[in-house]
């Protein structure tokens, strides 16, 4: 059970694993934060209104639709990088160090 739920979780949030693996670091980061700011509002509108039948059938119906948004940003994002090769892990050389005793 376990397995199937970190496979369930890289399959959507780690960009190794889901199909925006092919997209360059600034594209990638800015599908994942449309899709963050999407799934937000979903999920705010939906337990927003649990007591009202109307807004609980609208609620279903935005999450429905934002599974299937996700699905097909997916879908393209694998579609056209499978002419391209996945875009390498950073460097180290990149990754910030702080160091106190020098910067003090």
């Amino acid at each position: 059970m376990k397995q199937q739920i970190e496979m369930t979780w890289n399959a959507v949030m780690d960009y190794r694993y889901n199909p925006l693996k092919y997209m360059d670091l600034a594209s990638r980061h800015y599908v994942m934060q449309v899709l963050a700011w999407m799934w937000s509002m979903i999920f705010s509108l939906s337990f927003l209104s649990i007591y009202y039948f109307s807004y609980v059938w609208l609620s279903h119906m935005l999450i429905i639709a934002g599974v299937f948004v996700t699905i097909t940003i997916f879908k393209r994002a694998e579609t056209r990088g499978r002419k391209l090769t996945p875009v390498p892990m950073l460097s180290t050389a990149s990754k910030c160090v702080w160091q106190m005793d020098r910067e003090a």
